[in-house]
């Protein structure tokens, strides 16, 4: 389920105190990013030419908290510009995810804010 969030969960709606929204912005690494931990594993990938199994160190969702970090600017908006909610849409636009906050307004190009999205995935036993 972890890997199935970080996959398809991948646009983030900001939206202003009437839910109108203001900017929309795409998983890119930078301004959206996971940054929750993730741990590793040794798995199998084949024999090299003697035979002997080859391994790699892959990742893998662990965390039970999945974290999206949306970092913002002023110079990202048409100052000025109120912000107060965050929309986690999934690959097919179904609203996944909200997060409503104090309301921000960005003044003046070098405003900044960060946004901590925290998704709970309980683990399946």
């Amino acid at each position: 389920m972890r890997t199935y969030i970080t996959s398809n969960w991948k646009t983030v709606s900001l939206r202003n105190d009437q839910n109108i929204e203001i900017k929309k912005l795409t998983l890119d690494g930078t301004k959206v990013k996971w940054t929750h931990l993730k741990k590793t594993k040794e798995e199998y990938v084949g024999d090299d030419k003697y035979g002997d199994p080859v391994y790699r160190q892959a990742e893998y969702e662990s965390n039970q908290t999945l974290e999206l970090t949306i970092t913002l600017k002023g110079s990202d908006f048409t100052l000025p510009t109120t912000v107060s909610r965050s929309v986690i849409i999934d690959n097919v636009d179904n609203e996944v995810s909200a997060e409503d906050f104090q309301p921000f307004t960005f003044e003046n190009a070098n405003d900044e804010l960060t946004i901590k999205h925290k998704i709970q995935v309980p683990a399946i036993a």
